[in-house]
């Protein structure tokens, strides 16, 4: 697991601002084509992150749906639990999947024109959570916690910031100085 000072180290490049400009010299309705004048110019801007979304997922099998549903909620219920325990606020959770699939196998063939007929195997429930970090130093302790308790899927981080808007700013500015 990176420790989460290597993640406030990595840097976002906010997208390049494109600025155009376009005058028209002819007035409408004279049959002389418009002129035009296109200005073009970008400016970036580095912004170290300060926040993390994980998607965490529960995934739980069994024979019937109704099983695989309890396996999933009783176990997702633990999850958030334990988020909230770490400080993690209810507005920063927040269900991002939820599916209940049926689950098959696929015999030796069965019939005479040599098909494998499927059957019915169980139920899978995933249940997927977003969960927004905005201590960048709990990041480790968080996935490590949700990964004791039984989150069998997902992972992935997206680092992002809370307000982007200086470095917005900056790159505006950059792109119009250019």
């Amino acid at each position: 697991m990176m420790h989460a000072t290597v993640f406030r180290r990595l840097s976002m490049l906010l997208a390049a601002l494109t600025l155009a400009a376009t005058t028209q010299l002819a007035t409408a309705g004279d049959g002389e084509p418009h002129r035009k004048i296109m200005v073009s110019a970008e400016g970036k801007a580095q912004l170290e992150p300060d926040m993390a979304v994980i998607t965490l997922t529960v995934s739980r099998e069994a024979e019937t749906a109704r099983a695989a549903l309890d396996a999933a909620n009783t176990a997702m219920a633990e999850v958030l639990e334990a988020m909230r325990a770490k400080g993690i606020e209810d507005r920063d959770l927040q269900t991002s999947n939820f599916s209940i699939r049926p689950r098959y196998t696929y015999p030796e063939p069965r019939s005479k024109d040599g098909k494998r007929v499927p059957e019915l195997d169980g139920y899978t429930v995933r249940n997927s959570l977003s969960v927004r970090v905005r201590n960048m130093e709990r990041l480790g302790e968080i996935v490590d916690k949700s990964v004791d308790l039984g989150v069998n899927e997902g992972g992935q981080l997206l680092f992002t910031n809370q307000d982007p808007s200086p470095a917005l700013e900056q790159a505006r500015r950059a792109a119009v100085k250019a």
